[in-house]
């Protein structure tokens, strides 16, 4: 078992004897990836941060630019719950619609991936874009990942919406009819 190896190692070189094994290549390797891991999660903890604003800036100018139509909601009995749950919804919808769009680009960009890996011979070519067994694949995306990212870029525009939401509730009636 690789497990083991270290401890194996370790017993041999307390003999006095020099050991090499390929548990002293895998772990500079295995290092580096978590390294290359964290930039990348870091890049995209970025990406995830200004979406989260665009959203938001998104859904206060729609609600600066519909503040009379929520007075007028709010004149006529329009209960708080679904003015929010209005805004909530938009929200969710951009996140849905920006998650399907990066859902849509990242499995044509796997697959193109595949393709260019697969030498471009025509068996390989069918076989790469059916994604095949007998194909070694570069990429690959399983689909609950695309589900997953689906359900969370919803959350992220949920969340994101919710202070935009909230400001929408908090104005007055009669302040928003007179605003125009």
């Amino acid at each position: 078992r690789v497990s083991r190896v270290e401890g194996v190692e370790n017993r041999i070189k307390s003999m006095g004897y020099t050991t090499e094994s390929m548990e002293d290549v895998r772990k500079p390797i295995e290092k580096e990836a978590q390294h290359q891991q964290m930039m990348l999660g870091g890049l995209g903890a970025i990406s995830l941060l200004v979406a989260t604003l665009g959203i938001i800036n998104t859904m206060i100018m729609s609600i600066s630019e519909r503040t009379r139509e929520i007075g007028i909601m709010k004149a006529l009995g329009c209960p708080v719950s679904d003015i929010r749950a209005m805004f909530l919804a938009e929200a969710g919808a951009i996140g849905l619609i920006g998650g399907f769009l990066g859902c849509v680009f990242s499995t044509i960009l796997s697959a193109i991936m595949n393709i260019i890996s697969a030498a471009l011979s025509p068996v390989d070519f069918v076989s790469a874009l059916l994604e095949g067994e007998d194909v070694a694949q570069v990429s690959v995306i399983p689909w609950w990942l695309l589900a997953f990212a689906l359900i969370f870029s919803v959350l992220i525009g949920l969340g994101a919406g919710y202070y935009p939401a909230n400001k929408a509730v908090r104005i007055s009636a009669l302040e928003a009819i007179k605003n125009e």
